[in-house]
């Protein structure tokens, strides 16, 4: 048998454990653990040898080297007068033994930890690898798996039978257990809770994460109870693209997941939260890539604003219905002044879908802007100095201010 073969030639070379041994084999025979499987072969590569022995074949040096590692061996060859002592296996040195050992140190560093999914990761000590390098190379192993998998997936069954109730996760595990075997340390590192939600903000003095100038509250602080109910030591925001603080965020809301990090617990209900400057409702948990979805949406999404504008000159609401030439139109525009220093020479295109007017007063009108996401508004408005092109401020002629700003609608 070719297995019995290529096990016999890897023997004569190295000592290896029962598990080292049938690690090399791994993808040959389901439902078996590599100790089962290289005891197995063990079993038949002895009782091979031992026929051929008594048949008169010249295999003792092969029976020493399997005695090694092999005690039905080491006690046949006594029966025949020959000792043969026993060897620390080649790799492994004897870790894989008792490995599970770790998962009582394990279960106690989560002890405390309110999880439903886990993950085992593991550092070895850079020799076993070299030397389970070498063994994979010198005998061109192709039916192996890494000793590193195995003790993981050896540690986290035993962690399952310790922590009823509790799930393996390879993807997105609420934790994941490392184990150092070097220094024998085991920590827990704990994934952050990502909790989607929309919010409303209400009010002109609220920004999403920053104080500044006559900002009074942020929505990064109206959002800390979300971290206080699951435990967390900090907690970020990622939102579907942002508004000026002055202006609020009306309508259907504004995505937004709430990254709490350090969680002591993974499940929770978390209530809607409702105040004078913002409102927030949970919809559930998402995972990185969900993140990353709703970040990139908002580079496209459709978003409906509302405008109050002051012009310096009085305005006809004949003049004013020019600005209906500025739908369906492509905007240019650079950086505004007012953010430039974040990065001065940066273009961005974006479309404009609809624009309507409605006269207030001669020096005053309402402006709705159904537009591509990432536009800047304001300086579509007033033209930012001939930052912006075209603008509104050009098609009228007339220097303009944004007194109010809202956003309606993310479609």
């Amino acid at each position: 048998m070719e297995v019995l073969d290529k096990a016999l030639e890897i023997l004569r070379a190295y000592p290896l454990c029962d598990s080292c041994l049938g690690r090399q084999f791994a993808q040959l025979g389901f439902a078996l653990e590599n100790w089962e499987r290289g005891r197995a072969i063990k079993t038949l590569v002895h009782m091979k040898l031992v026929s051929e022995y008594r048949s008169g074949a010249d295999v003792l040096n092969d029976l020493v080297k399997l005695a090694k590692t092999h005690q039905p061996t080491r006690r046949f060859l006594s029966t025949v007068g020959v000792k043969a002592e026993e060897e620390k296996c080649y790799i492994c040195g004897g870790l894989l033994a008792d490995v599970e050992k770790y998962a009582e140190k394990a279960a106690e560093a989560l002890r405390g930890v309110e999880f439903e999914t886990f993950e085992v990761g593991s550092s070895l000590p850079r020799d076993i690898l070299e030397r389970e390098g070498e063994v994979v190379k010198r005998f061109l192993i192709t039916t192996g798996e890494s000793i590193k998998h195995e003790i993981n997936r050896r540690i986290g069954r035993e962690l399952l039978r310790r922590l009823p109730g509790k799930k393996v996760e390879k993807l997105r595990p609420n934790v994941v257990v490392k184990i150092d075997f070097t220094t024998g340390d085991v920590s827990v590192l704990k994934n952050p809770v990502l909790l989607e939600g929309i919010y409303l903000k209400l009010s002109r003095r609220t920004s999403q994460a920053k104080k500044f100038g006559g900002v009074k509250a942020t929505l990064l602080e109206k959002l800390q109870y979300v971290r206080d109910i699951f435990g967390g030591v900090e907690h970020v925001i990622h939102a579907g693209g942002r508004e000026d603080a002055d202006a609020r965020m009306l309508g259907t809301g504004r995505p937004v997941v709430v990254e709490v990090k350090q969680p002591a617990r993974y499940r929770a209900d978390v209530p809607p939260l409702v105040d004078s400057d913002v409102v927030f409702k949970p919809i559930g948990y998402v995972n990185r890539e969900e993140v990353r979805r709703i970040k990139e949406k908002a580079k496209t999404d459709i978003k409906l604003y509302r405008a109050l504008v002051l012009s310096e000159r009085p305005l006809t609401a004949e003049e004013l219905s020019k600005v209906s030439e500025l739908s369906r139109r492509t905007v240019v525009q650079f950086t505004p002044r007012r953010i430039k220093r974040l990065s001065p020479k940066k273009k961005r295109v974006r479309m404009v879908y609809d624009i309507h007017a409605r006269l207030v007063s001669p020096h005053v009108f309402e402006l709705y802007v159904r537009c591509q996401g990432g536009l800047y508004v304001k300086e579509f408005i007033h033209g930012d100095g001939g930052r912006t092109t075209p603008s509104v401020a050009e098609i009228l002629n007339a220097q303009l201010d944004v007194l109010e700003l809202d956003v309606l609608a993310v479609e």
